[in-house]
């Protein structure tokens, strides 16, 4: 025996219109189109494996491109669309240092949407299979310094 749900009326034009308004007075920010086009990148960025292992390695410290493409074993121009993502989301900086693109993470972003809860980051000195750069580093956050060598 099935169950079936009742099927919800159609609303008229202005029926429609008044249920947006009340939508609205409950949840301001659906009046605001700035505010849904940002949230909308934020949750279309968290929306993929990939990025949120991007955020997950850039939790431990800053990496450049390479690193990461190593890291998830990517191809660089899959990889780009993914950084260029997380980046428009404001979940990521990035920085040049020569010919090397290093990214950090705007960990305050992270913990404001909860991104990585249930995670905890963990740097391991002297591990082989460690990248080539920041091993032992505190998290590279924007606007707050390394500490190590």
């Amino acid at each position: 025996m099935t169950v079936t749900k009742p099927r919800a009326l159609k609303c008229s034009p202005d029926e429609c219109r008044e249920v947006a308004r009340r939508a609205s007075g409950i949840h301001p920010v659906l009046s605001d189109a700035n505010i849904i086009a940002k949230r909308a990148r934020l949750f279309q960025a968290l929306g993929n494996e990939t990025r949120l292992k991007i955020l997950g390695l850039l939790s431990v410290h800053e990496l450049c491109t390479c690193d990461i493409a190593a890291a998830l074993k990517a191809a660089a121009s899959t990889l780009a669309h993914h950084l260029w993502m997380l980046q428009e989301a404001e979940l990521i900086s990035a920085r040049q240092e020569g010919k090397f693109t290093f990214y950090s993470l705007h960990a305050d972003a992270l913990k404001r949407h909860r991104v990585l809860d249930g995670t905890k980051p963990v740097a391991r000195k002297g591990d082989s299979d460690a990248v080539h750069r920041g091993i032992g580093r505190e998290p590279a956050v924007q606007g707050r310094p390394r500490t190590g060598s």
